[in-house]
Formats: C-alpha cells, sequence, structure tokens
C-alpha cells in the first residue's frame, strides 16, 4: 500500500484508530482472565482468606454473579444447595453464597482444598477433573440386573 498522495493528517488518523483497536482488543482479552479464579479477582471485591480460600464481596444476586461466571468459564461439575453453588474447575472450587445482609460472598480455592473442605457438601457429588463420583465407582447391590 503506496502512502503517495495521502495526508498526513490521514496517515496519522489511521495510525490512531489502529492503536485504538488494539488497547481495546487487548483489554477486552484480558478482561476475560486467564482462569476462573483471575477472573473473579477481575470482577469482584477482595475481602481477605478464610482457611486458604480467597474471598471476594459484591452486593449481585448469587444467581447473577453464578450466572455470570459460569458464563465466562463453564465448570466441569456444578453443586446447587440452598445454601451455597459449588462449581468445580480443573484447578479451583468456587463457592458462590449469599452474604449476611444481602449481596454475594464468593470463596476461591484450590481444587483439592476445596473439595476437602466442602467435602460435606460435595462429597459423592464431586469427583475426579475426569467426571463425576458416580460415573465411575464400583456395582454394589442390585448392578447390572
Amino acid at each position: 500500500m503506496s502512502l503517495k498522495g495521502k495526508s498526513t493528517a490521514t496517515v496519522v488518523a489511521g495510525g490512531a484508530l489502529l492503536v485504538l483497536a488494539l488497547v481495546l482488543l487487548v483489554g477486552g482479552l484480558s478482561s476475560c482472565g486467564s482462569s476462573p479464579r483471575s477472573w473473579v479477582k477481575d470482577h469482584y471485591t477482595a475481602a481477605g482468606k478464610r482457611g486458604g480460600a480467597d474471598l471476594y464481596r459484591t452486593n449481585q444476586s448469587v444467581s447473577k454473579v453464578t450466572r455470570d461466571l459460569t458464563e465466562a468459564w463453564k465448570p466441569a461439575d456444578r453443586l446447587t444447595d440452598p445454601g451455597a453453588v459449588f462449581l468445580r474447575y480443573r484447578d479451583d472450587l468456587v463457592i458462590v453464597r449469599p452474604r449476611k445482609g444481602g449481596g454475594t460472598e464468593l470463596a476461591v480455592d484450590d481444587a483439592d482444598r476445596g473439595y476437602a473442605s466442602a467435602y460435606p457438601f460435595v462429597g459423592g457429588w464431586f469427583g475426579t477433573y475426569s467426571g463425576r463420583a458416580e460415573g465411575f465407582r464400583g456395582g454394589g447391590p442390585g448392578t447390572g440386573k
């Protein structure tokens, strides 16, 4: 492409638009985060730690937070309990629950430690990353009948 016959203003304006487009593209990609953990960190307010899990807060409802997170990052498994929503990812467990006084609290933990702390709720439901516990357990009475 030749710049011959193009005004300096046109070339500068075109260059500025190109730079702006690149900035928007990079900004848009970085807002997606590289993991569920980083996505939560980018979208909600940090609120400390509990038992090794990173805590976040928002004034949004549990259903909205869960919908937004699962649209951005599809979980390998999900368990909805009356008190919380448990989302299992390859490396993370995210617990989304109502906060006293309104809003939502998110606890993001490493998958193994999170599973251990949430076992009373998710034990027997969540299996390994390859699938649910029920999908690979051995048989029992009545199997194959």
